[in-house]
This record gives structure tokens, C-alpha cells and sequence, in this order.
């Protein structure tokens, strides 16, 4: 399990439910900004966010 899966699961044990809840639901929606496109964008699969400019990456 990577560092940041095991940061969120340590993280979402001590939270309440409804706050539980919302982080859950913000990875959640995360995760499908960065997952391949679905059913009803078919032709977008070839753009991108653009990239970020003067940051660090977080790939360590």
C-alpha cells in the first residue's frame, strides 16, 4: 500500500462519519478526474489537463 492510500484509510478511522463521508466522497471524485475517460466522452481521449509550471512534483 502506498504512503498516501495509507495516510487516507489512517485518517478516515478517526474521522466522524459525515466527515468520513465527505473525504470519501472528494477521493472519490478525484480519482475519476485521473481515471480514463467513460461512456459519453468518446473522441476526448486525447486531451489533457495542462501541466502545472513551476511546481514540484510529488513522485518521490
Amino acid at each position: 500500500m502506498s504512503a498516501l492510500a495509507l495516510e487516507i484509510d489512517q485518517t478516515m478511522q478517526q474521522l466522524d462519519a459525515a466527515t468520513a463521508s465527505r473525504l470519501e466522497r472528494l477521493v472519490r471524485d478525484a480519482l475519476a478526474l485521473v481515471k480514463p475517460a467513460a461512456a459519453g466522452t468518446a473522441g476526448r481521449q486525447g486531451h489533457s489537463l495542462p501541466a502545472r509550471s513551476g511546481g514540484k512534483t510529488h513522485h518521490q
